[in-house]
């Protein structure tokens, strides 16, 4: 099948004949470096990208585009908010005679392929609203995709049940990759970009908020959901009209520590906060901040801000191993289980690059590495891993520029956390052995301590040697702190 660019129709080629099928809508503000006829390679299998499909879901889009390799093969370039993703066709044998129905899959589920076993990360169905070029298969508006994707590690399976009579999917097979890998050839520059869509990507677009009338600004290309600050109302920008996801709501104003808009250096390159959001524990006892920051060339990371402290937060594109007993294990390292909790987001504002609203809730399950933490966030569509680091309150205060960030401690928790934190500096520790063992030597010398000679000496000097250790300990407790 391939698309008019000048009419949008799309036509079907049987053998020599062309059948039109009817029309298809352009793929909306196309802010992609990726274009029609861009040639690259996967390993060193050279291919060309000839036509793509824009693919709609609840909560966001995505874009899959029709690569076709020099030996004659295809395959299918995921572009879902710069994080992309190459996968090719498969024999379906491989999967054996146990592949799962749509229906059944959730994630996290395992699925085996050529002795390998992956996990459900991403469950789908989404709705065709735009295509260009040619295609391997008839496609057109209201089309429905319905494709389920599995990981291990960098690898990635996808079961495509859309064109499925007998329920029985296509399997994809590929992997997670960086575009700079694929060593492409005629992509689009800023210039192109600006041609084609109207503006630059990233460039502030001025709109009303189609629920209290107030100014809202959204990062096109980057951001497609705005949270109004005002009336809390959500609003989709992803089309040529903006529309609501969510309506007006009464949200308690609150304080953040940074403010939409703020600037920040990191590794050398500037970002910027398009969205905060507020989010508790289901028993309410933890309350934190996560700020969604951009960088148009290197794409997203969060700040989460937490009793006082600060963290640094990357999505992970290659997900960590899974041992046997539980722990994570990544880069020589292997990360314990913490704890498990379940989170709400209570407070949003600002810009997202998916559809988030309050009431939105996540289970989650920590895993610790000395002060490095990784994280599992599943939801009812979709598993995600993350990877996060501590960054000191004067870090975060010099970056952006807010000296007052620098004077928050951890003073700032709650009474309850307070409260454990003094019983913890009673009970730090070696506990009462440096008591016992020196009330043991006194005894055991007593006549020895009061003839103040080398005896005496000796005796005070193996005190001093039974309390050095905590004292050391105490000492490195407290700078950690």
């Amino acid at each position: 099948m391939t698309v008019c660019a000048s009419c949008r129709s799309t036509l079907l080629k049987r053998g020599e004949a062309v059948e039109r099928l009817g029309e298809i809508a352009s793929v909306f503000e196309d802010y992609s470096p990726l274009q029609l006829g861009v040639t690259g390679s996967h390993g060193s299998r050279p291919f060309s990208l000839l036509g793509r499909i824009q693919l709609r879901y609840d909560a966001g889009f995505w874009t899959e585009w029709y690569a076709v390799f020099d030996d004659g093969s295809f395959g299918w370039l995921s572009d879902a908010s710069g994080q992309y993703t190459v996968t090719t066709q498969q024999n379906r044998e491989n999967a054996g005679n146990n592949l799962p129905l749509f229906d059944s899959l959730r994630p996290g589920v395992g699925f085996e392929f050529d002795g390998q076993r992956y996990l459900a990360s991403d469950i789908r169905t989404a709705q065709c609203v735009g295509g260009e070029g040619e295609l391997p298969f008839s496609v057109g508006n209201g089309w429905q995709a319905r494709v389920a994707d599995f990981r291990y590690e960098d690898r990635f399976i996808t079961l495509d049940y859309s064109d499925s009579d007998s329920g029985a999917p296509v399997v994809y097979k590929g992997e997670s990759v960086e575009l700079d890998a694929l060593a492409c050839r005629g992509l689009r520059d800023e210039a192109e970009i600006r041609e084609s869509a109207g503006r630059y990507r990233g460039e502030l677009g001025a709109f009303t908020c189609p629920s209290c009338g107030a100014a809202l600004e959204c990062p096109v290309g980057v951001a497609n959901y705005v949270i109004c600050g005002a009336c809390h109302a959500g609003v989709d920008c992803s089309a040529e009209q903006t529309t609501l996801f969510s309506r007006k709501r009464e949200v308690e104003a609150i304080e953040t520590a940074l403010p939409l808009g703020a600037s920040a250096t990191f590794d050398g390159a500037k970002y910027t906060v398009l969205g905060v959001m507020r989010c508790r524990t289901s028993d309410g006892e933890s309350v934190w901040d996560e700020y969604l920051l951009h960088h148009l060339e290197r794409g997203f990371l969060w700040l989460v801000h937490s009793e006082g402290a600060w963290e640094r937060v990357e999505v992970l594109n290659t997900w960590p191993m899974l041992s046997q007993d539980g722990k994570v294990l990544e880069s020589g390292k292997t990360y314990r289980e913490q704890e498990r909790y379940d989170a709400q987001v209570t407070y949003v504002a600002g810009a997202f690059n998916w559809r988030v609203q309050v009431g939105d809730s996540t289970s989650i399950v920590d895993f610790k590495w000395r002060d490095f933490k990784m994280t599992r966030e599943t939801t009812a569509a979709e598993i995600v891993w993350s990877r996060a680091r501590p960054i000191g309150n004067n870090k975060v205060a010099e970056r952006f520029g807010l000296p007052a960030l620098a004077a928050q401690k951890k003073e700032t928790v709650s009474k309850a956390n307070a409260g454990s934190d003094a019983k913890e500096a009673t009970t730090v520790g070696f506990g009462p052995w440096p008591w016992v063992a020196t009330v043991g030597m006194a005894f055991i010398n007593f006549d020895k301590l009061f003839e103040f000679d080398g005896a005496t000496v000796l005796v005070v000097v193996g005190m001093v040697a039974l309390w050095a250790p905590e004292w050391i300990w105490r000492s490195f407790h407290q700078e950690s702190k």
